[in-house]
């Protein structure tokens, strides 16, 4: 492990993790209050671990892995990631490298027999490294930021003309607060799950507990008189939510989804606008959002509602080597 240490993270901890990526990307804060949600949150779908990395015993970077939980046996190739980053003034190529081998290493033992990592596309001391220990580019991620006031007449517009569509589509939009029906939480986990079936993705979607959604509708950046809705007669027929840190960060699309049956229908932009107009409403003066490169339909709607391009995002993937 060259001259890196790694200790077992615990919660206290989050706040430092949180830190780390923040000073790595100032441009995209963590927020504390969030990450420690997450670490304190079992999963029912993955297995989660995490380091503390260390130098001449001082604190000076985080790491960690996920992977889909093993049993019930869901998948083909069993699959993980390997994370992780260091102090700006701790970072060069050679200590990443390190930090990323012992993170395959310790997922590998845990079973995985491929490996994704993420870098942003224009951090080349952590391409470099990524590359260097026989990754191979996967897919590419487009991120998005949206000034709310330069943009405001424009969905202005568009809120009022998405409306007057799903009037005559017979399309209601409300929160999840006011939702009545009893079924709600469920209906929505449903629709979530089927809908997160169709993002292009190179590995598999392994389909979340109802538990699980309710843990992130529970969040603190999660809302439920902020989350919209959209019902046709009974059903749950597409969502759409901004997370709102409440510590630091950007406000930004946490998801939107439509049912396989509506699309087309213009819901997913009918949403967003709602979505939008209430952060208007509510002070916010920009927003972000990210999807896969592949994803045409929304980055469609992202283009034509304003967001401009900001720095993406590359997957990468490696496979293990057979043993023996």
């Amino acid at each position: 492990m060259g001259d890196l240490q790694f200790r077992e993270a615990t919660l206290d901890d989050a706040t430092f993790s949180a830190d780390v990526q923040t000073a790595v990307f100032p441009a995209r804060p963590t927020d504390p209050v969030i990450e420690r949600y997450w670490w304190e949150q079992p999963d029912d779908t993955f297995v989660s671990r995490r380091w503390i990395v260390q130098r001449d015993g001082h604190d000076i970077g985080v790491a960690g892995f996920d992977h889909p939980a093993w049993a019930p046996a869901r998948l083909q190739v069993p699959h993980g990631d390997i994370y992780g980053d260091l102090l700006p003034d701790q970072r060069d190529r050679a200590s990443l490298q390190t930090l990323l081998a012992e993170m395959e290493r310790r997922l590998t033992a845990d079973g995985a027999k491929r490996i994704a990592a993420r870098a942003n596309e224009d951090d080349e001391v952590r391409i470099d490294a990524i590359v260097g220990r026989g990754f191979r580019e996967d897919r590419r991620g487009r991120r998005w930021v949206l000034d709310l006031g330069e943009n405001r007449d424009r969905i202005e517009r568009m809120t009022r003309q998405s409306r007057e569509r799903m009037r005559d589509e017979g399309i209601a939009f409300v929160t999840l607060d006011r939702e009545r029906d009893p079924e709600k939480y469920r209906k929505v986990w449903r629709m979530n799950e089927d809908a997160a079936q169709d993002v292009p993705t190179t590995l598999p979607i392994v389909e979340g507990s109802f538990e699980d959604t309710m843990r992130w509708l529970r969040s603190p950046g999660m809302h439920e008189d902020r989350f919209w809705i959209a019902r046709e007669n009974d059903e749950v027929v597409g969502v759409s939510v901004l997370e709102y840190p409440p510590v630091r960060g950007i406000v930004g699309t946490a998801w939107t989804a439509t049912a396989r049956r509506v699309r087309g229908r213009g819901i997913a932009r009918a949403l967003k606008c709602e979505t939008l107009m209430q952060a208007i409403a509510l002070g916010v003066d920009r927003v972000r959002t990210g999807n896969d490169g592949a994803n045409d339909p929304i980055l469609h709607i992202n283009a034509s509602m304003g967001y401009r391009e900001s720095v993406g995002s590359i997957n990468f993937l490696k496979d293990v080597p057979a043993s023996g």
